[in-house]
């Protein structure tokens, strides 16, 4: 599996192949004007099938087929607010130009719509079944769900 993206690291292409050649050039064809590819891989008796360890391709002269070298892995301790994602609607009335931004709907009840702007939008593309996520320095983010529930537990 690869993801491309852009200047700002957000996702703007995915991909999966049987060789990393294959991933390589489904991304470059889908996004040509990627600012960085990321192209994943694992060791099938190493690692449970639903891991995939991120590699970081090793400079090569001999190109993206090379071997490449585990990423260094962390485990995350911090606190973060939450709320499941039951949709993503775009505010715009008909007959305007929209804006960018959109509307979060949550899961859990008791919590109302919240309009997120065109940048926040633009930065993370927030998707129905993810999280809105606010961190501690009040930074707030995305998260798909299979990433948030593996790292988070309720407190």
């Amino acid at each position: 599996m690869g993801q491309a993206f852009d200047r700002e690291g957000q996702v703007i292409a995915s991909a999966t192949g049987h060789t990393k050649r294959e991933v390589f050039d489904r991304l470059t064809e889908a996004a040509p004007d990627a600012a960085e590819i990321r192209i994943r891989t694992f060791k099938e008796f190493d690692v449970p099938a639903v891991l995939e360890m991120p590699t970081c391709a090793v400079p090569s002269a001999s190109g993206p087929d090379e071997p490449s070298a585990e990423l260094p892995r962390y485990r995350c301790y911090k606190e973060v607010w939450a709320l499941k994602i039951r949709t993503v609607t775009d505010p715009t009335e008909r007959g305007d130009e929209s804006d960018g931004s959109r509307l979060l709907h949550f899961e859990e009840a008791g919590y109302g719509v919240l309009r997120v702007e065109h940048d926040y939008v633009r930065k993370h593309n927030p998707q129905a079944g993810g999280y809105y996520v606010v961190y501690r320095d009040g930074y707030k983010s995305f998260s798909p769900a299979v990433a948030f529930e593996q790292g988070y537990t309720r407190i």
